[in-house]
């Protein structure tokens, strides 16, 4: 259990609260999805951590990403013209580059060039992979990029979705490495056998063992089952919001996931899916029915006032949540929460050991930053995760072996 002075500093990033400085200034994020942001048309709005944000992708193809308002007058340049490399402000014509330099300001009479110069106008360095645009958004010089085996990936073998939530992104992250309630939240969908989520359903009851990593962390969600095997599902935490999660069919070089719970502002964030296969192209069906969407599943089929479009009749009929798909489950979860969970007025039990190690290594790097100390899993050495990636399997020896079968 967090205190509520603990919770408020999880929870905020919004102006100058510690994380979300923090979140800025040591982590690049996904914020767009690149197929969103089109050569030559309409620049798209974009909120991360309370700040409005507009992405363009210019004649050389590459993206710029700027502050909302123009220098000039505050107007928004999500209205402005796309020229060459650059966007023009309807209100004044002002032209200002992706790289943040003003080109053109046409209403100055007194030296226009000179007077262009002085105005100072922040760009943010993007990189796009696994179909998004990531930003950094911190000050001075940039981090490498996080190096995970999606980003280079052919468009075959990687795609992305994503839903904005009115949820705290906390919640998000904590909805991503939470194994205890796979098989009983997604009872309906873990009845395929040839999936490792049909073994959880064999004890509902897990276990937990950990690995410390320099990145966060390796979880694995332990159970017995009847014949005296141990089912393992094995999730990785990796600072600050990533989740990877174990495929759930078995067999060698099955598709994977990787989740992302990135700040909007205190009360909502987006959550990033994206799908990828390392050796070869994702399944055909899941990327037709979820690749590049926005919202993901069509967003929320309803409100609060109706529990988010919950369906009593199919659940009377043998379903087991009243709703159609598995992230739905998981979306209407986390937001029925409210926006932000006063987390010292909970109940925790032994299965929430994961969510209990995120919060402590959450708690651990935003002290040591608010105490001027690089969060240990920002610094250089610590920054190529290509070889980090969840797995899942059955194990017919004790759960010790687990690790056997993690990467």
């Amino acid at each position: 259990m967090v205190t509520r002075e603990e919770n408020e500093l999880l929870c905020r990033v919004t102006g100058d609260a510690p994380m979300g400085k923090m979140l800025r200034q040591h982590y690049w994020l996904p914020a767009v999805l690149s197929v969103r942001v089109k050569k030559g048309e309409a620049p798209v709005r974009v909120k991360l951590f309370g700040q409005n944000f507009v992405a363009f992708r210019g004649a050389d193809g590459k993206v710029g990403f700027l502050d909302e308002a123009c220098p000039h007058r505050g107007a928004s340049l999500a209205l402005a013209r796309v020229e060459d490399c650059s966007l023009r402000c309807l209100f004044h014509g002002w032209k200002i580059s992706s790289g943040g330099e003003v080109l053109d300001v046409p209403n100055e009479p007194n030296s226009p060039k000179e007077f262009a110069k002085t105005v100072k106008v922040k760009a943010y360095p993007v990189r796009e992979g696994a179909g998004l645009v990531w930003v950094w958004l911190g000050e001075g010089e940039a981090p490498p990029c996080c190096d995970f085996e999606w980003m280079d990936l052919p468009p075959d073998q990687v795609y992305a979705a994503g839903i904005e939530l009115n949820a705290n992104w906390l919640q998000g992250v904590e909805a991503t490495i939470d194994s205890s309630h796979v098989a009983l939240l997604h009872a309906s969908w873990t009845t395929n056998s040839a999936t490792d989520f049909a073994a959880t359903r064999e004890n509902t009851a897990v276990s937990y063992e950990f690995d410390r990593k320099s990145y966060g962390f390796r979880a694995a969600a332990l159970r017995s089952a009847p014949d005296g095997s141990c089912v393992a599902r094995v999730t990785e935490f990796v600072m600050p919001y990533y989740g990877l999660i174990a495929p759930i069919f078995t067999g060698p070089n099955q598709d994977r996931t990787a989740i992302i719970a990135v700040p909007i502002d205190d009360e909502n964030l987006i959550q990033w899916y994206i799908y990828y296969n390392p050796v070869k192209p994702v399944d055909s069906w899941r990327r037709t029915q979820r690749a590049n969407q926005w919202p993901m599943a069509g967003g929320l089929p309803g409100d609060k006032s109706t529990n988010w479009g919950q369906n009593r009749q199919i659940m009377d009929a043998g379903n087991n949540t009243g709703f159609f798909e598995i992230v739905i489950e998981d979306f209407v979860v986390m937001v029925s929460m409210g926006p932000i969970v006063d987390r010292s007025a909970e109940y925790l039990c032994s299965a929430d050991q994961a969510i209990v190690r995120v919060r402590r290594q959450l708690l651990e790097e935003v002290k040591a930053f608010m105490a001027g100390k690089t969060p240990k899993s920002a610094q250089c050495e610590t920054m190529s995760y290509r070889d980090i990636r969840a797995v899942g399997g059955r194990l017919a020896t004790a759960s010790e072996d687990w690790r056997q079968i993690a990467p």
